[in-house]
């Protein structure tokens, strides 16, 4: 990994946070630069090899939220989210790209579970969510309507920084441990 893309990535998400929290957009002046900033510093600090490894990290990363995106005609996931996942592939490699995604998906099922709980909406959520997943299966005179009001939105940018902070420490932390 290239030096000092943690530090862009940690940066970029934070910001990215924050605007997400207050408007629930990723904004493509934040998220695309990473892209090309990402396989540069690669390219800068391994050759071509560097290079490699992020534009593999950009493609993988970017996959499986793109997947997510396309399928769910962008209700699952934002653009943005997809766009800045594969930024944080470009810039950290797939292996620590793929780490902060599933960190942030985890971490945002942690906080939905929590925030639906204390509004006590967690029960019709996970119905609703049950629903969903099994009406595809069933036949149409089974399948239970969830309406779209009854959906809760939440928002994956500050999961995103949350796990991009967390793993950026837990990688310092093992750094200084080796006395690097």
């Amino acid at each position: 990994m290239a030096t000092y893309a943690f530090e862009v990535a940690l940066v970029a998400t934070a910001i990215g946070a924050y605007i997400d929290g207050r408007t629930g957009v990723l904004p493509n002046w934040l998220v695309l630069p990473l892209i090309p900033a990402g396989l540069a510093l690669n390219f800068l600090a391994a050759g071509t090899s560097g290079l490699l490894g992020s534009a593999i990290g950009l493609v993988v990363c970017g996959l499986v939220p793109l997947i997510l995106w396309l399928t769910s005609g962008g209700t699952a996931i934002g653009g943005g989210d997809v766009k800045l996942f594969a930024a944080i592939g470009a810039l950290l490699g797939t292996y620590s790209g793929l780490e902060v995604q599933l960190t942030a998906y985890v971490a945002l099922l942690v906080i939905a579970f929590f925030m639906l709980a204390w509004r006590g909406q967690l029960s019709r959520t996970l119905a609703n969510a049950f629903w969903m997943a099994v009406n595809w299966v069933l036949p149409k005179d089974k399948r239970r309507v969830v309406a779209s009001e009854a959906l809760v939105a939440m928002r994956l940018g500050p999961a995103i920084f949350l796990a991009t902070l967390v793993l950026y420490l837990l990688d310092s932390k093992a750094a200084h441990n080796l006395g690097f």
